[in-house]
């Protein structure tokens, strides 16, 4: 990168600083976008959750099939389907 080209940013950059306008248009820009990424953070957690509690509740319904317990106990005690379950049964 040349000189004038490198010139030509830091006056650009030293105007948006001093312009109150622009400041509060980038600091805006800025939180907006710090959002955006802490919302797709928290979703992803969310989600990550979700996925790790589905996955306990297959493994525990797949323990007490191998215990013998009924369909219907399973169905009460893990959040599954009776599909999901019988599913399960015929893995088994």
């Amino acid at each position: 990168m040349d000189y004038v080209r490198i010139k030509e940013i830091d006056t650009c950059i030293t105007k948006t600083k001093t312009n109150h306008e622009e400041r509060v248009s980038y600091m805006t820009y800025e939180m907006k976008m710090r959002e955006a990424h802490d919302d797709g953070r928290a979703e992803g957690r969310a989600e990550g959750r979700a996925e790790g509690e589905r996955n306990a509740d297959l493994r525990t319904a797949k323990r007490m099939l191998a215990k013998n317990k009924s369909i219907e106990e399973i169905i009460e005690l893990v959040n599954l389907s009776r599909e999901e379950v019988e599913e399960l049964a015929l893995q088994k």
